[in-house]
């Protein structure tokens, strides 16, 4: 059995290891990089740890209950009306597997304000499957990251939650 909570900003370092080791397993398979784990975990954890003093920033984290196993977590902040995904991972043996995906959207729809509008999202341009994932959602290529190396996608809050419900798309 899996379950979902929100990460509280005094847990995070207990759990740092374990969710970047995710967030590194499934992006080097993405994207390769020339800088070293210890710096991209150093850069992660500072990035990480301001965001979470931010009261807009939200962490939630997904565990196997028999094994007290990080599986994934979803990372998003509440902006005015705007609901940014900042990320979403989850370890390659759940992908896929016991509706993770969608519990995890359960818990953070649960939460969400009622005067969200929009949905905003990056991914990665060789990152295939979060692209695809991100259309199903309802989102379109509004454009592009800065370096040019992400797609920057938005659709309607609305849409999200159709996709949770199962409410077919117009």
């Amino acid at each position: 059995m899996i379950e979902f909570r929100r990460l509280k900003q005094d847990e995070f370092q207990q759990y740092a290891e374990s969710m970047f080791s995710i967030l590194y397993e499934n992006m080097c398979q993405i994207v390769p990089v020339e800088s070293s784990r210890e710096e991209d975990y150093s850069l992660w954890f500072e990035s990480n740890q301001e965001n979470l003093k931010k009261e807009n920033h939200h962490i939630i984290v997904g565990f196997q209950r028999e094994t007290h196993e990080l599986i994934g977590y979803f990372q998003y902040s509440v902006q005015k009306n705007v609901f940014l995904m900042e990320e979403i991972q989850i370890s390659s043996p759940y992908q896929g597997k016991h509706g993770v995906f969608k519990k995890i959207y359960g818990v953070v729809l649960e939460t969400m304000p009622e005067d969200i509008d929009v949905v905003e999202a990056y991914a990665n341009k060789k990152n295939t499957k979060s692209i695809g994932i991100l259309e199903k959602l309802g989102l379109t290529i509004t454009g592009e990251n800065k370096r040019g190396t992400s797609y920057r996608f938005r659709g309607t809050y609305a849409d999200l939650v159709n996709w949770y419900k199962g409410v077919p798309s117009n």
